[in-house]
C-alpha cells in the first residue's frame, strides 16, 4: 500500500508554523509561528511528535513556546551558535520571557539522538525522512543566515522548507555537493524569508525547480519576490477548500490562501511517480 505524508502549512501571518504527518501517524514540526489568536501547537495535543525542528533564533519563528507542552517532542534540532545572552541582548522587554523559555526549552535537549531514532533514516517515520542543512560561517549580525534549510522525501516526493535564509548563506550552502543534490527537482518549495527579495537566490531556486512555491507571509509585508517564484515554478492543480474550486496555480501564499495542506509521497497507480495533492484554505 502507498504510503503518503501529509504537511499543513498554518496561517500565523509573519512567522512560520509547518507540521507533517507521517504515514505512521507521528508527527514532525518546523517552527513555532503563531498569532494572538492561534496556536498551531496546541493542536497536537496528545499527538506523538517525534521530532521538532526550529529552522532560527527570531522570534516569529517560535513565538509559539510557551505552548510547547501541548507538543513536547522526542527530538529537537535548533541553531546553536548563539548564547542565551546574545538572545537577549538588546530584546525589547515584552520579549524576553519568551525568549528565555525558548533557551530553557532548547538547553533541555543535550542528549545524542539514538541510531533507531534517526530522523535521516526511513524507521522512524515511516519511509519519511528529513535532512537538515545550514551553515555556521555567516556574519553573526544576520541570523537569518543561520537558518535552517529541510528536506522532507518520502518515495520520489520531495519538499524543501526554508527558514529565513539570505544570500550570504545560500551562497555557501550552494557550493556543497550534497545540498544541491539533496534539494534538486523538489516537487514543492516553502520560499526562504517569507517570500522576500532578499531571501530569493536564483541559482537556488532553479535547482529546485518546484512544481508549486508556498510563501508565508501576512497583508501589507513586502513579498516582492512573489513574481519571480511564480515565473520559476511549473506549476500545478491546486484545490480551495472554501470555493471548492480547482485551478493551475504556481505560487501560494497563506495571506489569501489562509492554511495550505500538501499530501505527497508514494502511489499504487501505475505509471505515476507519486501522489501530490494541495488544498488550500483548510
Amino acid at each position: 500500500m502507498a504510503r503518503t505524508a501529509s504537511m499543513k502549512i498554518w496561517n500565523v501571518e509573519l512567522g512560520l508554523a509547518v507540521h507533517i504527518k507521517a504515514p505512521n501517524g507521528r508527527y514532525i514540526v518546523i517552527d513555532l509561528g503563531s498569532t494572538n489568536n492561534i496556536s498551531p501547537l496546541r493542536s497536537l495535543y496528545r499527538k506523538d511528535v517525534g521530532y521538532m525542528i526550529i529552522t532560527h533564533p527570531h522570534l516569529d519563528h517560535f513565538s509559539d513556546i510557551q505552548n510547547i507542552d501541548y507538543a513536547r517532542p522526542q527530538i529537537l534540532s535548533r541553531c546553536k551558535d548563539y548564547s542565551r545572552y546574545e538572545l537577549l541582548e538588546g530584546a525589547r522587554d515584552c520579549d524576553k520571557d519568551k525568549i528565555i523559555q525558548y533557551c530553557d526549552f532548547s538547553e533541555s535537549y543535550s542528549f545524542p539522538v539514538p541510531p533507531h531514532m534517526d530522523p535521516t533514516t526511513d524507521a522512524p517515520f515511516d519511509g519519511l525522512t528529513t535532512e537538515v542543512f545550514s551553515t555556521s560561517a555567516c556574519d553573526k549580525s544576520n541570523k537569518n543566515n543561520f537558518s535552517y534549510i529541510v528536506v522532507l522525501k518520502l518515495g520520489n516526493a520531495k519538499v524543501v522548507v526554508c527558514g529565513d535564509n539570505e544570500k550570504e548563506s545560500f551562497e555557501i550552502l550552494m557550493k556543497r555537493t550534497d545540498f544541491k543534490e539533496a534539494i534538486k527537482d523538489a516537487w514543492v518549495l516553502v520560499a526562504p524569508h517569507h517570500g522576500r527579495e532578499s531571501g530569493y537566490y536564483e541559482e537556488f531556486v532553479d535547482l529546485v525547480h518546484p512544481y508549486i512555491t508556498i510563501i508565508s507571509d501576512k497583508s501589507g509585508t513586502d513579498t516582492s519576490a512573489s513574481q519571480k517564484y511564480t515565473n520559476k515554478s511549473k506549476g500545478y492543480k491546486v484545490h480551495n477548500k472554501l470555493t471548492g474550486e480547482t485551478e493551475d496555480r504556481y505560487c501560494l501564499t497563506t495571506r489569501k490562501d489562509g492554511n495550505i495542506e500538501v499530501t505527497f509521497g508514494e502511489t499504487d497507480s501505475f505509471g505515476y511517480g507519486g501522489t501530490l495533492q494541495i488544498n488550500t484554505n483548510v
